[in-house]
């Protein structure tokens, strides 16, 4: 249990130097945040283009919202479905290409990260220790079934499973 003044205790540390690395460590996190500071209006937009202050919005992108906001078709769509499928299923080229080629930036920007984490996610689960003799081979097939998005047919599949006859 600590009690009083700790710090005596340990006086040949260097805490200036602790101090210094950790002010060079904030300023390495705010420059690299800053952008994502900076499109806070963007994330905004993207999340919320039925709710979305059209002032606020870019010039290109307003009249697209206008519409958006004054349809009661699509602002019903947009709190039924998700995000993503909304831009790309609801807002057709045709009509809202501004907002579209917006929204395609900012899902590309993010999904690919998500794809990232989830194959890593998968790679880990299937050669975990309990399958340590997975080979490469074998891992690669089955990370590809885990990541496919095509549904096999197992009932159309099972009849033509051929039977191995002995020689």
């Amino acid at each position: 249990m600590l009690s009083g003044n700790t710090l005596s205790t340990y006086e040949n540390i260097a805490y200036a130097e602790y101090a210094e690395e950790l002010k060079l460590l904030s300023e390495q996190i705010s420059n690299r945040f800053s952008d994502l500071n900076n499109m806070e209006d963007c994330f905004s937009l993207f999340a919320t283009p039925t709710k979305y202050n059209v002032q606020n919005a870019p010039i290109p992108l307003q009249m697209e919202l206008i519409e958006i906001q004054e349809n009661s078709l699509l602002k019903s769509k947009f709190e039924d479905v998700e995000l993503c499928d909304f831009y790309k299923t609801y807002l057709e080229e045709d009509n809202f290409p501004q907002l579209r080629k917006f929204a395609r930036r900012l899902i590309c920007a993010f999904s690919s990260t998500y794809k990232c984490e989830q194959f890593f996610l998968l790679m880990k689960v299937n050669k975990s220790t309990h399958r340590t003799r997975l080979s490469d081979d074998n891992l690669d097939n089955s990370l590809r079934l885990c990541i496919s998005r095509i549904n096999p047919n197992i009932d159309g599949l099972v009849p033509q499973i051929q039977a191995q006859v002995s020689h």
